[in-house]
């Protein structure tokens, strides 16, 4: 791997995280509610990341005449139901509650991960584990102080099952059936799950899907934009880029995200809920190069070096 392409894949996904950390904003300034948001960034998305999918493939390769039962495999609908889930109760979360508690607590993923992959691998949990789980649970707990709001509380617990969703989906793309094409499968077809649910929430009048024209453009930003294109960047980028580095340069999405928010409308997090948010980005950052350490260590004693 060249320093050029090292730096090309990490520029990637840096311009990635930042374009993902300004959908709190753009969420919080769309007036329909979340399942409004949900259909039209979702419907955005699908197209822009199909058509991307679609050119990014070799023509001369097999992979171009992808079959419908490979997109409606098991494992690819599974996937795309995780990744659905997650980007939903994410929207669902930023409405009910503030953006930096929405993001922060949906980056309690790690946390997850942790036990999720012992019950896949049939490994032990470590003791380093069982801290940081500690550790992240008290973090988690400050962002419930404050404002008692039935709102507020739905929204946080609406981002804690976004976290666990993301953990989930984390965990499907490590599976050795997570193809390259069948990533691009994975979030298309989430998307189009995501599009379908709330087409069908709006034909029973549940939500009300017509558009503004402030509307329109936003979530046409969102969809192509803030999703699409961040997507394809950080696709490009992970393949030229260690995951350590990916995950830490990923990191600038739950930094930047409340701060767009305050400068665009002037939310403010509680005192609580930055603190809270700065444990559980510091642990998930300790314990991502810790993750890595080991990764290294195994490696070594298998070459023998």
């Amino acid at each position: 791997m060249s320093r050029a392409s090292t730096r090309r894949g990490s520029l990637a996904i840096l311009v990635a995280a930042l374009l993902w950390s300004t959908g709190g904003l753009g969420i919080k300034e769309v007036t329909l509610d979340a399942w409004g948001v949900s259909f039209w960034r979702s419907s955005f998305a699908a197209i822009t990341l199909y058509i991307i999918y679609r050119v990014q493939l070799p023509k001369s390769s097999s992979q171009d005449r992808s079959t419908r039962s490979e997109w409606l495999s098991p494992f690819v609908l599974l996937s795309g139901l995780t990744y659905a889930l997650l980007l939903v109760l994410f929207v669902l979360a930023t409405k009910l509650t503030t953006s930096a508690n929405a993001i922060f607590l949906q980056y309690t993923a790690p946390i997850y991960v942790l036990f999720i992959e012992p019950m896949i691998s049939h490994s032990r949990l470590k003791r380093s584990d069982l801290a940081t789980v500690a550790i992240s649970t008290c973090a988690m707990a400050l962002f419930f102080i404050g404002k008692f709001e039935a709102r507020n509380i739905w929204g946080n617990i609406a981002a804690l099952t976004s976290g666990v969703a993301f953990a989930s989906y984390a965990v499907l793309l490590k599976h050795e059936r997570a193809t390259g094409e069948r990533r691009w499968q994975m979030v298309i077809v989430g998307h189009l799950i995501i599009a379908g649910s709330m087409a069908v929430l709006g034909a029973m009048g549940i939500t009300n899907l017509s558009l503004s024209s402030g509307d329109f453009l936003r979530l046409l930003y969102l969809g192509i934009i803030q999703i699409g294109i961040a997507y394809a960047l950080f696709t490009y980028g992970i393949a030229h880029v260690r995951a350590i580095d990916a995950t830490l340069i990923a990191m600038v999405e739950p930094v930047l995200n409340p701060v767009w928010v305050f400068l665009g409308i002037g939310e403010r997090p509680t005192t609580y809920a930055i603190i809270g948010g700065c444990i559980i980005l510091g642990v998930s950052i300790v314990r991502t190069i810790r993750g890595a350490e080991e990764m290294v260590e195994v490696e070594t004693a298998r070459t023998g070096e």
